[in-house]
């Protein structure tokens, strides 16, 4: 006899270039990934994942394995049919963000939900710098924060002579080629959903975009400017940019955030830096934290976060409800491209349908 609790087992849809990552959390976080839904069971990439069975369907998945919870990883477009199918079987799941490829979609996943445990799988809050600068902003380590920036640039759909052949970011994720919307939607997603961690809620939003290689079929850059009550913060991101460290070199997400007492400087690499100039003279610090392998942690981590909740019952911190505002100002934002006008975040989306 023994009173050892077995392991979660997981059902992981879609074997794509962030399954490697997912089931390395899964196993990490002391859970057993019985099964993968794919177009090709057969497929070599099964065995490379070490999943011992592959089904085309994820109702076959759940009917053969019988798993206590889903890992959503399939591409956008599949998400409202595959977060469908878990609700149906009052399964808890996990979704690789986007939630979905429009707005109408991810309310009516939310709605189908109901109380069901579920959690969108946003990695980038659980970087390990930015887990470490929402500790200090907390803390009061710059003051009351009045500006924020945050920023990366790099030649990920144009050719340079570092990658004299496919772009880089086409080269890793050859679908981003055909996505339409690109950039906001696949990656600016993850600043706004940082900023909100890191601020709260934004109350309006500018967006201006364009596309600039001829390899893409939508923006591949793109500048934000969130409106908080007492606040800015300015998002850029670029894909077109010769000239910047490759992301091989650690060319990175910069980010500033000043405050009424100093400022935090985060480089690409995920070094932090904190400067303050307050009543007692200047001080700078530094926080330590582990930088070793964390975009394959912030995966880990975030899995982590969710099998914690399914066991515990706490609230997740990217629960669908709360993912959804992230999305909505992706889509603000498409709807301040096509305007060319600032969008009220509290009113938007009631009539939005994409």
């Amino acid at each position: 006899m023994t009173d050892r609790t077995p392991p979660l087992r997981v059902v992981v849809v879609g074997t794509g270039f962030v399954a490697p990552y997912h089931v390395a959390g899964w196993r990490q976080a002391g859970c057993e990934v019985v099964a993968a839904v794919t177009r090709d069971p057969a497929a070599p990439r099964l065995a490379e994942l070490g999943i011992p069975a592959g089904y085309r369907t994820l109702e076959e998945a759940i009917g053969r394995t019988r798993p206590d919870a889903i890992d959503i990883a399939s591409p956008p477009l599949n998400h409202p049919a595959d977060c469908g199918v878990a609700i149906q079987a009052g399964l808890p799941f996990m979704c690789q963000k986007p939630l979905a490829a429009n707005l109408a979609d991810a309310r009516a996943i939310v709605a189908a939900a109901g109380g069901l445990p579920a959690m969108v799988h946003e990695n980038f809050r659980f970087r390990p710098w930015n887990r470490a600068l929402k500790a200090e902003l907390d803390a009061g380590a710059i003051g009351t924060p009045f500006f924020a920036r945050s920023s990366e640039r790099k030649a990920g759909t144009v050719t340079i002579a570092e990658h004299p052949g496919m772009p880089w970011s086409l080269a890793r994720q050859p679908r981003h080629a055909a996505l339409n919307p690109f950039l906001i939607l696949e990656s600016v997603i993850h600043q706004i959903d940082v900023a909100r961690y890191l601020f709260g809620e934004p109350r309006r939003l500018f967006a201006r975009a364009r596309r600039v290689s001829p390899l893409v079929a939508a923006e591949d850059t793109a500048l934000l400017t969130l409106a908080f009550d007492d606040m800015d913060v300015s998002i850029e991101r670029s894909y077109a940019s010769k000239g910047h460290p490759s992301p091989q070199s650690g060319g990175g997400e910069r980010v500033l955030v000043e405050g009424a007492e100093g400022s935090a400087f985060l480089t690409g690499d995920g070094r932090l830096t904190i400067i303050r100039d307050g009543p007692a003279g200047r001080r700078e610090w530094a926080p330590e934290f582990d930088r070793t392998d964390a975009y394959a942690r912030s995966y880990a981590d975030c899995i982590a976060h969710f099998v914690q909740g399914l066991g515990t019952g706490a609230a997740f911190e990217t629960s669908l409800e709360d993912n959804l505002k992230t999305l909505t100002a992706v889509f603000a934002a498409y709807r301040s491209i096509e305007t060319g006008e600032a969008v009220d975040l509290q009113s938007f989306g009631s009539d939005e349908c994409t």
